[in-house]
């Protein structure tokens, strides 16, 4: 009997004294005590085997957390959590999208650049107003009268080009002519007449009147013009109003030409007549004084730079010398008298 009364002290748990004192007050509910884990086992420790029997993979160790997930696991569950749509998937749509824009508005800009040179050339920008300056030898009415460029013609489609060509044709001194738009409805015609003319006597004793260009001004006037530059030893073949000349010598309009455009550049306002034999002989006159022999036109506006300084020098002892001045080489320059 002692040994079964020692074995029931055993088992039977220790009650503190502040349960005993709870169990005073609240009344004893029959519960059991609580359930000690033992450290390194897998078991409950308590006054009933009832528990004994719980699968392992439920009891944890007191202090213990939740075991760490491999990486695998994470990357499984990184790939669950993705969005159903790829990204390139994304990106292609971007793409078609911004496509179909540039599509959309190139085709918008278009039609709307269509319909504003439709309306420009039909609708818009029709010429009230013709505009004529810088004319002298020709009133506006004579301008007007042969100028293509007519009222209500667009703006934008006149041709520059044909009208110039109709004007210097027709109006013989008129050298160059400037077209410009001023919108909404003006065109300025700008006219240059000829700033020099050169003159030829013909076998009748008139004279052509040429431009530094060789157009014909006038095929027969009566006088010599004031300021006009003579070109010496030539006859003309062909003399049309409005035409290019055609010189019976054909070979000496190149010359020609080569002198008159030197005059013009040097702006020698002090020759009074030019003329050509040959490639190797062409010639100036200052002043209808004093004749330039200036040889082949190699080095031309050397030769005649020369020939000026020593016209210059001769000028200043005697102001009134006639003769011939040599430049045919520009480093070596003399006069003869005559």
């Amino acid at each position: 009997m002692k040994k079964k009364s020692k074995e029931t002290k055993k088992r039977t748990p220790r009650v503190s004294d502040e349960d005993r004192a709870l169990n005073r007050e609240l009344g004893n509910f029959g519960l059991e005590p609580p359930k000690i884990y033992k450290s390194g086992s897998n078991s409950f420790t308590s006054g009933s085997s009832e528990f004994d029997d719980l699968p392992s993979f439920s009891r944890r160790r007191e202090g213990e957390g939740e075991r760490p997930r491999s990486s695998s696991s994470r990357n499984q569950s990184t790939q669950r959590r993705r969005p159903s749509a790829p990204k390139k998937k994304k990106d292609k749509r971007k793409i078609s999208k911004l496509r179909r824009n540039i599509i959309f508005y190139s085709a918008l800009s278009v039609a709307i650049a269509a319909i504003v040179i439709v309306l420009s050339l039909t609708v818009l920008f029709k010429i009230h107003n013709i505009d004529v300056k810088g004319n002298v030898v020709y009133s506006s009415k004579e301008v007007l009268a042969v100028l293509p460029i007519q009222e209500e013609d667009n703006l934008f489609l006149i041709d520059k080009d044909k009208s110039a060509e109709k004007l210097e044709e027709n109006l013989p001194y008129i050298y160059s002519v400037e077209f410009k738009r001023k919108l909404p409805s003006t065109v300025v015609v700008k006219i240059t007449e000829t700033p020099q003319v050169y003159y030829i006597e013909n076998a009748d004793k008139s004279y052509s009147y040429l431009d530094d260009t060789f157009k014909v001004l006038e095929p027969h006037g009566s006088a010599i013009p004031e300021g006009a530059i003579e070109i010496k030893k030539a006859k003309l073949k062909v003399s049309v109003s409005g035409k290019p000349a055609e010189f019976e010598k054909e070979k000496i309009y190149d010359n020609l030409m080569t002198l008159a455009k030197t005059v013009k550049e040097l702006e020698l306002d002090k020759i009074t007549a030019i003329y050509s034999d040959d490639i190797n002989n062409n010639y100036m006159v200052y002043d209808n004084r004093i004749t330039y022999k200036l040889g082949t036109l190699d080095n031309l506006e050397r030769k005649v730079y020369a020939a000026l300084t020593a016209t210059q020098k001769l000028d200043e002892t005697n102001p009134n010398a006639k003769g011939e001045m040599t430049a045919s080489n520009d480093k070596q320059v003399y006069f003869t008298e005559k």
